[in-house]
């Protein structure tokens, strides 16, 4: 692995050359150390201003810790205590906030997974849960399959309508909401709705308040398994507040930030940290919209108007293709409009960013790196520096990335490609498997525990981070197969106006990879037209064995389906 990108040599580790970029007050940063309740009650500066929006309900900081109390009791009276974990298969609702502050309160841990109903029943299983929180549609074959898997006693169904305000409730997202219903729901003696879950609390004297302690497990999200299979992490109060803490940045410009979530779920640490807690911090308005179908995204943009949004690829293609907004919308409203969770090449980011600049936005379509190992948010937006090319922003100021050698902890010069390494306040934990937790979160020689993301890349010498890929994929013959420095090359082929790249192994050669090309091509270019300039823009390692037409990019879990896609490649 001997690739260069600049001739600059330098560690980055220890000359941290992005700090130079944040004001000097910044650059002094210390992660706060003490419970999340006690960190929000710190940094919100109106606890009884409403900081979450869903769907006409209004939850305040002091509205969240009350409901939690009597959350904490009622867990309590179910059993429930310290070093327990409690399986939340929620969507972005209100009350997983409030379960995730009453399990801090009485030492639990939130166990928080959007799988296939066979992955959801392993984390039932694995968790030895007594009690289980799940949305009112769960189906009586799920609810079964749970009960032969695991030792539940208790299963709590929370309605969408929980703390919604029906009047407010759009026709279209009550109709999403409607088609979520099977035609047996569960049900039984151990099922229970959430008005009867706290109920239970309410005549409890026992104690059920656990030392604090920040540093207890406190809420497992998953891995997204675009890649491979999804894998458990342990996140502490401590981590989830290194990365909140870093995003509190004070500004002379007062914004009264009106954020808008739809879909993504909390087990996407991405969702909980950087985006809901960050804002219940800052007691900006985070509006919450699970149940809005995807193809519905556009009408909720149009109705709340919001100056944030978390739009990933998905979700900005939504947008873009909408027929509803109007083509004189204007969007001067929207000041920020983040990307992540899907790379995407350069041809992708110009178009949303046209698209921005057509509506009036000010905002600038960033892509920053992140990872769930980390706290999801590793670094920051800068104006000095692009997001083309596979450039991913620069470090957090109390976060420290750096490049090393494969299977090693030799750190590499600016420019080198390597693997891209990350210590900082919000990384986990570790993983609830040792093994893999030993593999990936590392003791250096420094001291300090980094994070080895598996993800390769380099490091310019200003601190600005380019991130090529996940892996270090190589073909049978030499060279690496990046998928996003490829898609980039190819997207610039005239006629060609989408593409994806697949890799998967290589059958004849164990231990290396072939690349599979899946593209979008203009209307009426055909693929004949279209082979010459792709192998003229490639390098020969970087060739398809095969190109395949499709319509539009498909999605796995609000991620580019390569996951399946390669599956489907590895059976023929």
């Amino acid at each position: 692995m001997n690739q260069t990108y600049c001739t600059h040599t330098g560690k980055a580790s220890v000359e941290k050359p992005w700090l130079n970029y944040y004001p000097e007050h910044m650059r002094r940063f210390a992660a706060p150390h003490m419970t999340l309740s006690a960190f929000l009650q710190e940094q919100n500066q109106d606890h009884d201003k409403p900081t979450i929006e869903y769907y006409g309900g209004r939850f305040s900081l002091n509205r969240l810790l009350a409901e939690a109390d009597k959350a904490a009791r009622a867990l309590a009276a179910l059993g429930v205590k310290e070093g327990d974990e409690i399986p939340v298969f929620l969507s972005m609702v209100p009350e997983f906030f409030v379960l995730l502050l009453a399990a801090e309160k009485i030492g639990a841990a939130l166990i928080c997974r959007d799988g296939t109903v066979e992955e959801n029943q392993e984390a039932v299983r694995r968790s030895g849960a007594k009690v289980l929180f799940a949305h009112d549609f769960l189906s009586m074959e799920e609810l079964e399959l749970d009960r032969q898997a695991s030792s539940l006693e208790h299963v709590v169904l929370v309605s969408p309508y929980q703390s919604a305000v029906r009047e407010e409730v759009p026709d279209y997202v009550a109709r999403h909401i409607a088609g979520r219903y099977p035609e047996h729901p569960a049900g039984g003696e151990e099922c229970m709705d959430w008005d009867t879950f706290l109920a239970g609390g309410e005549g409890f004297t026992g104690s059920y308040e656990a030392p604090a302690d920040p540093d207890r497990s406190l809420y497992h999200p998953y891995t997204s398994g675009s890649t491979g299979p999804s894998k458990e992490l342990i996140h502490t109060a401590a981590s989830m507040e290194g990365v909140i803490s870093q995003l509190i940045i004070p500004s002379p410009v007062q914004i009264s930030w009106r954020v808008l979530l739809c879909l993504l779920p909390p087990s996407l640490i991405a969702m909980v940290s950087p985006m809901v807690l960050y804002r219940i911090a800052t007691t900006d308005l985070i509006i919450l919209s699970p149940f809005c179908d995807e193809k519905d995204i556009d009408l909720e943009f149009l109705r709340h108007k919001p100056n944030l949004m978390m739009a990933i690829p998905m979700m900005a293609e939504i947008l873009m293709e909408s027929k509803r907004i109007p083509e004189d919308y204007d969007m001067s409203f929207m000041l920020v409009m983040g990307g992540g969770a899907d790379p995407m090449h350069n041809k992708f980011l110009r178009r949303v960013q046209d698209f921005l600049a057509k509506h009036g936005s000010p905002a600038t379509y960033s892509m920053c790196y992140g990872l769930s190992e980390a706290g999801s948010t590793a670094t920051n937006p800068h104006a000095n520096s692009s997001f083309m090319d596979c450039g991913s922003g620069i470090p957090m100021q109390g976060v420290v990335i750096s490049v090393f050698e494969k299977d090693s902890q030799k750190e590499l010069d600016y420019g080198q490609l390597g693997e891209i390494c990350v210590q900082s306040p919000g990384n986990m934990a570790g993983y609830t498997d040792p093994e893999a937790t030993e593999k990936t979160l590392q003791r250096h020689p420094d001291g300090l525990l980094w994070v080895h993301t598996g993800d390769f890349g380099y490091m310019n010498e200003k601190g600005e981070l380019f991130v090529l890929g996940r892996g270090l994929t190589e073909r049978y013959g030499g060279g690496y197969l990046f998928c996003l420095p490829m898609e980039n090359k190819v997207v610039e082929v005239p006629g060609v106006e989408d593409c994806f790249v697949v890799t998967v192994p290589d059958k004849e050669h164990p231990g290396y990879f072939l690349p599979y090309l899946f593209l979008v091509p203009e209307d009426g270019a055909v693929l004949e037209d279209l082979e010459k300039g792709i192998h003229d823009a490639l390098e020969p390692h970087e060739r398809p064995v095969r190109i395949t037409l499709i319509k539009h990019r498909e999605y796995f879990h609000f991620k580019t389906n390569r996951r399946v896609l390669a599956a489907q490649i590895m059976s023929e």
